[in-house]
């Protein structure tokens, strides 16, 4: 296809989206639909759409977009694209510009933030003007790929190499010593022999960071594993049994065949048989969160999410937390996560912990930030400070 053919896929996608559908799920049927298109246009067709997403507001595209066409313009501009080079007419390619088209749009002082207002708002409040200023250009971005090294299977060096021998370059992340980011051809990376044969996993860096930070000993319940990753990653740091439980038990399908890929003692608990007075040396709870630290993975959820639904997910992360505290042994560790960069979600729960429950004082914390090298995700870990049953 040529670029102007992938423009227009574009367009029929973000046209789908404009009336509601998921972006993923309407890529990958306009995939189905259109044999002809192989795997490298799919790739940058999807590049095409995300990256529209992710800047909708410095497209002219919110809070309304006039239409797919217009902001497919807005967005090559957004990212100082010249949309006349690919508007041509030619071929499968749009209908040129028109004389109106080619003026870019004037965009306000918070449109170039590319969130929402009381997003903007809420960041700059607790992080301040300049810091959070960073962050949203930050999301305006595609993430990074990184890897996991599985080191009881494998060093970093031998992944790098084996990597490479196939096209593939990786760099150190100096976020976690088990990190390397991808740096070309990022969809071939899993058809390689070296994942097959467990010696990586796909991860965050900062998701690796927070796990290898966790000071885990003794039995360890992963209590909202979803789909595994930092169950499988303090399986390849312990190389003891991690116990995995999810109220989803949907979510924890895959986590069986990692574990046996990695070569990990990942014992999945479906949520009845969970007894809820069972406990355990070191309790992860990774809470359900607005994922705004990793918004450029999913980019439609800065612009869907409202206040209430982070008021929601801030409930409910206390209900969760209540119910984890009560599966800590004495002594014990609980280590709470999120993949948010709001206070509500972090911050404010470290002092819902430290203030609903006592007997728990807190050891460390660490918030990541979106980067061009990992997402943003907090780390609070708090010790239980009753020694006896």
């Amino acid at each position: 296809m040529t670029p102007g053919a992938r423009i227009a896929a574009s367009i029929e996608v973000l046209d789908a989206v404009l009336v509601g559908a998921p972006a993923e799920k309407t890529l990958t049927n306009w995939g189905r639909s259109n044999r002809f298109a192989g795997s490298k246009d799919r790739a940058a067709i999807r590049d095409l759409v995300f990256q529209a997403i992710r800047c909708r507001r410095t497209s002219g595209a919110w809070p309304v977009a006039h239409s797919a066409r217009a902001w497919a313009i807005g967005s090559l501009h957004a990212n100082d694209e010249d949309p006349v080079e690919v508007f041509t007419g030619a071929g499968h390619a749009p209908e040129e510009l028109t004389a109106d088209e080619t003026i870019r749009p004037e965009l306000s002082e918070l449109d170039v933030w590319d969130l929402q207002d009381w997003t903007i708002q809420n960041l700059i409040e607790f992080y301040g003007d300049h810091q959070a200023w960073e962050i949203a250009q930050v999301l305006r971005h595609r993430a990074p790929i990184s890897l996991r090294v599985n080191l009881q299977k494998a060093s970093v060096e031998l992944v790098q190499s084996e990597l490479a021998l196939n096209g593939i370059e990786t760099a150190i992340n100096n976020v976690c010593d088990t990190a390397l980011t991808v740096q070309n051809n990022p969809r071939r990376v899993v058809l390689q022999d070296a994942f097959v044969k467990g010696w990586f996993e796909f991860q965050d860096a900062a998701s690796q960071a927070v796990t290898a930070a966790i000071p885990a000993h003794g039995r360890i319940l992963d209590y909202c594993a979803g789909g595994g990753g930092k169950s499988l990653a303090l399986a390849a740091r312990t190389g003891g049994k991690i116990f995995s439980h999810d109220v989803n038990l949907g979510r924890m399908t895959d986590i069986p065949l990692r574990a046996t890929r990695g070569g990990h003692d990942v014992q999945v608990i479906p949520p009845k048989d969970l007894n809820p007075t069972e406990k355990f040396d070191t309790v992860i709870c990774d809470l359900p969160c607005t994922g705004s630290g990793a918004w450029r993975r999913s980019p439609e959820g800065k612009w869907k999410l409202t206040e209430s639904d982070l008021e929601r997910y801030v409930e409910l992360q206390c209900e969760i937390l209540t119910k984890a505290v009560g599966h800590i042994g004495p002594g014990g560790t609980l280590a709470l996560i999120t993949c948010s960069i709001f206070k509500f979600e972090n911050q404010m729960q470290r002092d819902f912990i430290i203030k609903t429950f006592p007997e728990l004082s807190i050891l460390t914390e660490k918030q990541y930030l979106p980067s061009p090298s990992q997402d943003g995700l907090y780390l609070a870990v708090f010790q239980n400070n009753i020694k006896i049953y």
